[in-house]
């Protein structure tokens, strides 16, 4: 379990900064974050969670982290369209 973390089953929640479907490549998996009510997600192993976290982009020339730990509120936005 990672400390913090929402699950869906045994997929951790992984939400990606924009709400836009962003394709990402995960060693040999291929996603393209879910996006419903604004909010774009990935569901994802525990083991791939270190890989998106330390990910980075941007636009221009700058780098910042772009996935991060999907907080409970945002999951229910997502999962149900209401907090």
């Amino acid at each position: 379990m990672i400390e913090g973390a929402v699950y869906s089953g045994d997929k951790v929640a992984v939400r990606y900064y924009q709400p836009v479907p962003k394709y990402v490549q995960i060693g040999g998996k291929e996603y393209v974050c879910d996006v419903r009510w604004g909010v774009s997600l990935l569901l994802v192993d525990e083991s791939e969670v270190p890989a998106l976290l330390a990910a980075e982009g941007g636009c221009c020339g700058g780098k910042r982290k772009i996935f991060l730990l999907c907080n409970q509120e945002a999951f229910n936005v997502w999962s149900t369209g209401d907090r």
